[in-house]
């Protein structure tokens, strides 16, 4: 019998900056001199312990993956913390823990309830991540409520309460859990990229129904159970189109609802399609965070679970309730949104119809299996995630997986089961053990559903997404790729296209073609010379077909890279001292190309060992890898240790140790070779700024060195080659503004900044 893999996930970390519930601040920010509460420190504990046990845990992909300790406390708003009553009777509460050296913090409130006016936030002692507000919307019969993580281990946790409901109001605190690890990729991003490499982003183009998947990860949610576990989850619609927020996950995710916390819409704007790249962000002002529910119905085959959140959701959250069919049909194609490893949103694939099967070797039945996936796979952290057919309407969810993830970055030959909501529909002999209870209330007999509110098909909705941003950090251009996507019903014949590199006057493209509905075209967009440093790229989809775009959030993407300095020397230094698990460590360094150059794997370093190496590295772009398998990396929980690239004579290129799972660092390398070392203490540029005549003047021979100077919009305004001598530039003719003059030879360039005034 094949090894199968339920998906369930534990919790990893908070998500940078929590998107608060409802909007406002605590009132305490704008109190001066307002009374501190003594910080409640929580006690130590065996870490040393817990990650061993962590250790023989993580090579069971059938256990939870553990990231906090929990504490039991008894602190409420009688026995703890300090009051301030201000002028008009209205009071504030505040408490404070330190744990420290936690990733983050959560809480389990045992007794919570909210008088109407009263809130209680969430937030660290520095204020960079803020959660709530939680009011009288998250009340629930049972009085608790789990909150979603808050960055650092200093976390305050502050109650309002208006006079006219004084002494009405409850918060208890029966659980503080200190996140001790995490397997973040990129900081304070959490949980982003932690999936592996053949995953497709949400946002993703999928070839024929991309409008009906951009509607479906609308009801897609993360969901915290247990405290410590993540799964995935979709909104669910009934009958009556009312509204209600049911949502539908897998049994095996199952805790107390009341528990529970909620995610929607953590997508990520610049997708990335399979590949090594890391996707980015839609943090801090996107994602939608909501906290508990109510068990509807649950049943252990064919895994499913309905609860009905706590909370109305608010209309401004653009979330929609997925339709669904409970036919038990084979549709001809299926495909799913998901959060695997507690990821950004993620995209799955499966061309062929799956196929139904009824109980397998009396443990996994009255499933959908789909034996091979095209585009992306599943993890744990799938659990529950829906599975959508041809119209977009929910047949199922994520139970279990089977064979390998990924290879590379293509789909690893995965099998993958789902509950069938068909099913789950009537198999029950009670009503909380089925469905059709709850999703027809008025026993209607329906077989489908739509989406909720109603969603219809725009006729002009063009979307924009980068099919290649075209930056290489060796190089001074960037060359971005766009995908037209045509969303709407009506072919698309033209738009057109604004381009913004640096915050310049944009360039407008006019294009013209013709793109079926869910069909996408490539525009190749304007090539810019980037500058050092940050460097934006902005571009906007106007005017589709001469008419006016019926849905302009699609319609604009933003892009920021960083060009590196160009470092002089003729090898690079690694120094490392590692923690007292030096086994986790491993780390390569890959030429431009992507080819391995060195490298070391893990088990090959002691503990609390200082090791050196000296790379010999031609002229060149280069990128350095450090990884640590426990996501901890080598300092500080475990040992001081550190890190360092260094030039020979001692410049740090890049040092660190507190990286969690993985930092990568992309320099770029000249040696010292003649004139086109191009060293910027050996080219003088007088005066500058300058009403238009610059004098280029070198300590070298720069006779016969090729130059161009470009605009802000990368267009080439002037060029030649340099005399021997002082050269004279003549740009009287051109606008004032900033120009860079690129100087190149012998396979070598180097960018300099020229201000016209």
């Amino acid at each position: 019998m094949k090894k199968f893999t339920l998906l369930t996930l534990l919790l990893i970390m908070s998500l940078g900056y929590g998107q608060v519930t409802n909007e406002g601040r605590p009132a305490s920010w704008r109190i001066k001199g307002i009374e501190k509460p003594q910080a409640i420190i929580m006690p130590s504990f065996n870490l040393d312990s817990i990650q061993a046990e962590d250790r023989v845990r993580d090579l069971d992909q059938n256990k939870p993956w553990r990231f906090g300790y929990e504490f039991l406390t008894d602190n409420n708003l009688q026995n703890s913390g300090v009051w301030h009553t201000m002028p008009n009777g209205d009071r504030v509460w505040r408490i404070r823990y330190v744990s420290q050296g936690a990733k983050t913090l959560n809480f389990l409130f045992s007794d919570f309830y909210m008088p109407k006016g009263a809130k209680v936030y969430l937030y660290n002692n520095d204020r960079s991540d803020l959660l709530g507000a939680y009011d009288e919307k998250q009340n629930n019969e049972s009085r608790v409520l789990g909150t979603w993580l808050v960055t650092g281990d200093d976390i305050w946790i502050e109650y309002f309460e208006p006079a006219a409901v004084a002494g009405q109001g409850k918060l208890e605190i029966f659980k503080v859990v200190h996140g001790y690890r995490t397997v973040t990729l990129i900081n304070p991003d959490s949980n982003i990229n932690n999936s592996q490499d053949c995953h497709f982003d949400a946002e993703c183009f999928l070839e024929g129904i991309n409008n009906i998947k951009d509607i479906s990860k609308k009801s897609t949610g993360l969901i915290i159970v247990n405290n410590s576990n993540f799964c995935s989850g979709t909104l669910i619609n009934n009958v009556n189109n009312d509204g209600t927020p049911y949502f539908l996950t897998a049994n095996h995710c199952y805790s107390d609802p009341t528990e529970w916390a909620f995610m929607f819409n953590w997508v990520s704007p610049n997708p990335v399609c399979g590949g090594e790249q890391q996707s980015a962000n839609n943090a801090p002002n996107y994602y939608l965070t909501a906290s508990g529910a109510q068990l509807k119905a649950r049943k252990e085959e064919p895994d499913f679970m309905l609860v009905e959140m706590t909370s109305d959701i608010p209309e401004e959250w653009d979330v929609v309730w997925s339709g669904w069919d409970r036919s038990d049909v084979p549709p001809p194609f299926t495909y799913g949104l998901h959060h695997p490893s507690g990821d950004i949103m993620k995209l799955s694939y499966d061309a062929n119809p799956p196929i139904p099967q009824d109980i397998e070797d009396n443990d996994m039945g009255y499933i959908w299996v789909q034996e091979s996936i095209e585009v992306g796979a599943l993890e744990p952290g799938s659990s529950g995630s829906g599975m959508f057919d041809n119209t977009g309407r929910l047949i199922g969810q994520a139970w279990f997986i089977a064979g390998n993830v990924c290879n590379g970055i293509n789909t690893g030959g995965l099998l993958v089961g789902y509950g069938r909501l068909g099913v789950s529909w009537d198999m029950g002999e009670t009503p909380d053990t089925r469905l059709k209870d709850w999703l027809d209330p008025d026993n209607t007999g329906a077989i489908t559903t739509n989406w909720y509110p109603p969603q219809e098909f725009y006729t002009l909705d063009a979307k924009a997404i980068f099919y290649e941003h075209g930056y290489n950090p060796c190089g001074n251009q960037v060359a971005p790729v766009l995908r037209l996507i045509n969303n709407g019903t009506q072919n698309l014949t033209s738009v057109q296209i604004s381009c913004s590199f640096n915050g310049t006057e944009p360039v407008i493209i006019d294009w013209t073609g013709n793109i079926a509905e869910n069909e996408s075209a490539l525009i190749d967009l304007p090539q810019n010379a980037t500058v050092l440093g940050e460097n934006t790229l902005e571009v906007i989809v106007l005017n589709p077909n001469n008419g006016t775009d019926e849905n302009t959030a699609n319609n604009s993407i933003y892009e920021s890279f960083v060009t590196p300095d160009t470092i002089e020397t003729s090898n690079v230094v690694f120094t490392i001292t590692t923690d007292t698990y030096g086994e986790e460590v491993s780390w390569s360094l890959k030429d431009a190309s992507g080819n391995v150059i060195y490298s070391v794997a893990p088990d090959s370093y002691g503990d609390n060992t200082t090791y050196s190496q000296t790379f010999m590295l031609e002229e060149g772009c280069y990128t350095f890898t450090i990884k640590d398998v426990y996501g901890d990396g080598i300092c500080c929980s475990q040992g001081d240790g550190s890190y360092s690239l260094t030039t020979t004579s001692g410049e740090v290129i890049v040092q660190g140790g507190d990286y969690g799972a993985l930092e990568t660092t992309t320099f770029k390398m000249a040696d010292n070779l003649g004139i086109i070392d191009m060293k910027e203490e050996n080219l003088t540029i007088y005066p500058n700024p300058s009403s238009g005549i610059f004098t280029i003047a070198s300590s070298q021979n720069i006779e016969g060195t090729a130059y161009t100077i470009y605009n802000m919009l990368g267009q080439a305004v002037k060029s030649g080659s340099f005399a021997s001598g002082a050269n004279t530039v003549d740009l009287a003719e051109v606008p004032e503004g900033i120009y860079l003059l690129q100087a190149s030879g012998n396979g070598r360039q180097q960018t300099y900044k020229l201000i016209k005034e």
